[in-house]
């Protein structure tokens, strides 16, 4: 019994080795920069902005950014009404995507996966920090209530990019899920 645990074990060790054991070092910029897709001067991150304010937006003196509006941080259940204290969180980080596939993509898939609104949330700068690079198996949201949710829309997104994941890893999120959802 024993030497089938260890068994279990050693492949999943040399499955989670195995996938990130040829994935080149890891360039923000391979993701390209937020896209102004409709050329109003507004990027992703301020059109996103525009588009989760759920009260009357103000903009910078050239339009182009967004400053004031009103959004809940759904990490930390607060309502935010300056966008100097938001980050633009990729809830399925960049990093954390390149090393499960995402360096094979094309550069346009990428920067579609990096410009994508459900893979997006308006959050607190510093709980974003906080968060890094971290999927649901290390990191969740301090907002309790919002934790099942965070992980069941990680996964969705995850399936959708066909992102791969270590059976370790998987069995460490399907815990969190099992304790929140």
């Amino acid at each position: 019994m024993k030497l089938k645990f260890m068994s279990v074990w050693f492949t999943c060790v040399v499955s989670s080795v195995a996938l990130f054991a040829d994935v080149p070092n890891y360039d923000r910029s391979s993701f390209g920069a937020w896209a102004d897709v409709d050329n109003d001067c507004q990027n992703t991150r301020h059109e996103f902005l525009q588009e989760l304010s759920t009260g009357p937006i103000d903009l910078s003196e050239n339009s182009c950014r967004v400053v004031r509006g009103r959004w809940l941080d759904p990490y930390t259940d607060r309502i935010f009404t300056e966008s100097q204290f938001l980050d633009i969180d990729h809830l399925v980080p960049l990093k954390y995507s390149w090393e499960r596939g995402a360096h094979n993509w094309s550069s346009t898939k990428r920067r579609q996966f990096a410009n994508d609104p459900i893979n997006l949330f308006a959050v607190e700068k510093s709980v974003n920090r906080q968060k890094s690079a971290s999927g649901p198996s290390k990191w969740l949201p301090p907002n309790v209530r919002f934790r099942c949710e965070y992980i069941l829309r990680f996964q969705r997104v995850v399936t959708l990019y066909k992102l791969q994941q270590s059976m370790g890893e998987l069995s460490a999120i399907q815990k969190e899920k099992n304790k929140y959802c």
